[in-house]
């Protein structure tokens, strides 16, 4: 039997219900080895799907950081806002720090049902 044409699919699972497919198509020439056609399409199609959600990644998470940094400028300028109105006093504006899971000061309990 002389295979003319072989194709591989691929659904890759994003993890949020939805997939992403890519299948590709090739002739195989006559006198080429069949399985090396076949595992060249199969690493082909293996390559680019991934480099495709890498890429869609990269930008969702540029979008999101987008929108993160236009939510607190919102935030700083009603805050601005509200403090030109009298609704709040101006405070000091606080240091994030990421090595601190929780903001400092109360006291700290040994018993797990004191909050």
């Amino acid at each position: 039997m002389q295979l003319k044409s072989i194709s591989y699919k691929r659904v890759l699972n994003l993890g949020n219900y939805e997939n992403k497919h890519l299948e590709l198509f090739a002739e195989v020439a006559l006198g080429e080895d069949e399985n090396a056609a076949i595992l060249e399409l199969m690493e082909l199609v293996e390559r680019n799907i991934r480099s495709q959600i890498g890429k869609q990644f990269q930008k969702e998470i540029l979008d999101l950081e987008a929108q993160r940094n236009k939510l607190s400028d919102e935030v700083y300028y009603l805050k601005q806002e509200l403090i030109k109105l009298g609704k709040i006093k101006d405070e000091p504006a606080k240091e994030d720090n990421p090595d601190i899971p929780f903001e400092t000061g109360g006291t700290a309990s040994s018993d797990p049902g004191n909050f």
